[in-house]
């Protein structure tokens, strides 16, 4: 097998000594394709409950059993409902949603698991689990019931959650996350989160690392505006699919201001309000159904974080992510975006690609035509972070405010507002990344300028595909920030 062959690193050796109790070899999740629709979380939880690395099959032949029976394939829904209904009793693993409908003043559990929304659950559950279950929701195993007798006027509920076993790490500390990472190099540290989110660091540049790294910033800096075009098969979804469950992917399609934002009808938040981030992927064929108004919205909400629908309104600290595919000159030997298109961005939806106020809310532009189509071996050997172990430091880091490290050390001049902020907030991001145990008084010169630079160049395309859109407004013209020595 392919884990019996790889050769443990000095970090790999370094990480199983110093954090033996959040590591997980990451090729032993990765043994049979028909869970590649599984968030790796899970596949990570279950791994590290019943697999030994050194004899994994005997665990991973366990697996196969509990998916076989408890996981339910989109297909099987309306077979699942069944069988629940015929045995009165059913065990189930998937993801669970809570939500208060104040009309009925009734708590009511989103199974997508069997294609349902009106699921009932027990008090029980809500005084344990409410926190996560109402706020995003959280992946677990559940036992469902079927009892026709509940009824609210005709309608029957038949459906009831009884009892939830979350997936979770528990006795999660920030701060001894941050002491742990004083006892590394920022490359061991770089090479450590590369093989978290699921990438073998051997096989790339430090330049193509730190793109990868600003995958993850929309995790820990609120409000945070990005977008990322480049060829297909990159691993631009597998990111955000993967590395928390408080991501949502939007794929193509249709979206409204029901779903982005608030539900009238319904009275539910939507996605921005419930979710971290916010992942448009194949951006190019999304298309906003009552256009004016879901861009308008959209529009505001990432300048400000703030929406309003009708009389109310309402705030959210979503990062809003988009993704596409371009298509790249490899003529030269720095491959560019096509020269048939007329700006960078014009893959857009027409409602938004020369719209140069809603193009100059992102806050930076990944070149995705920097990455390579991911191969077999790319994927990650060694051990990182499980999953949900790194989702919720990374959810904790983004409490954390530290633009005064940049504010304190970077001379904007003149610079414009939105120029700054962008590239405040991306130096911020990687800061917390790379350096969370470092802060104003002790973050050195060239750590700091490792973040900066980026931070300037990826707002710098977007300052210049502004320019090459709107000349008369935009000015082609360097990104003006200099660091103080």
């Amino acid at each position: 097998m392919e884990e019996e062959r790889y050769q443990f690193t000095a970090l790999d050796k370094k990480v199983q000594e110093l954090m033996p109790d959040r590591i997980i070899l990451k090729t032993l999740t990765r043994w049979n394709d028909a869970y590649k629709e599984l968030p790796r979380f899970v596949m990570e939880y279950l791994v590290a409950h019943f697999v030994d690395p050194s004899n994994p099959v005997l665990g991973q032949s366990k697996i196969d059993r509990i998916l076989t029976e408890n996981w339910v394939d989109s297909s099987a829904k309306e077979l699942i409902k069944s069988r629940i209904k015929e045995k009165g009793i059913y065990n189930l693993l998937g993801s669970l949603q809570v939500r208060l409908d104040a009309s009925k003043d009734h708590y009511w559990v989103t199974l997508p698991a069997i294609g349902e929304d009106t699921v009932r659950v027990t008090r029980n559950i809500l005084v344990e689990h409410g926190d996560s279950l109402l706020s995003g929701g959280a992946w677990g195993t559940c036992t469902i019931e079927y009892d026709s007798n509940y009824k609210i006027g005709s309608r029957i509920y038949p459906f009831v959650v009884t009892d939830f076993k979350p997936f979770q790490i528990t006795r999660i500390s920030l701060e001894d996350f941050i002491e742990k990472r004083k006892l590394f190099t920022t490359e061991e540290w770089i090479d450590l989160l590369m093989n978290t989110v699921g990438f073998n660091p051997s096989q790339f540049t430090f330049r193509q690392k730190m793109l990868y790294l600003l995958r993850l910033i929309p995790f820990v800096e609120k409000n945070y505006n990005m977008i990322e075009l480049g060829p297909r098969e990159t691993g631009k979804t597998y990111t955000y699919r993967n590395t928390s469950s408080r991501s949502f992917v939007i794929s193509g399609g249709s979206t409204t201001p029901a779903t982005l934002f608030y539900h009238k009808g319904l009275k539910r938040l939507g996605i921005v309000g419930q979710r971290d981030v916010v992942y448009f992927d194949e951006i190019g064929r999304t298309r906003f159904t009552d256009t004016d108004a879901t861009i308008n919205i959209l529009k505001d909400y990432m300048q400000t974080g703030q929406f309003s629908r009708g009389d109310q309104e309402f705030i959210s600290t979503a990062s809003i992510v988009l993704a596409g595919n371009i298509e790249i000159d490899t003529k030269n030997d720095i491959p560019k975006p096509s020269e048939t298109y007329a700006h960078w961005l014009a893959v857009l939806p027409p409602e938004i690609n020369t719209d140069t106020a809603f193009i100059d809310r992102l806050h930076a532009y990944i070149p995705g035509w920097e990455f390579r189509k991911i191969k077999k071996e790319y994927y990650a050997k060694g051990y990182g972070f499980m999953t949900d172990y790194f989702a919720e430091i990374l959810k904790r880091l983004r409490e954390r405010a530290i633009q005064t490290i940049v504010a304190s050390r970077v001379d904007f001049g003149g610079e414009t507002s939105r120029n700054q902020d962008s590239v405040q907030k991306t130096t911020s991001g990687l800061l917390k990344l790379i350096f969370p145990h470092r802060d104003v008084d002790s973050i050195e010169l060239n750590e700091l300028k490792l973040c900066f630079d980026i931070a300037i160049e990826v707002r710098q395309i977007i300052y210049d595909q502004m320019a090459v859109i709107s000349p008369g407004e935009y000015q082609k013209r360097p990104v003006i920030a200099k660091m103080k020595t």
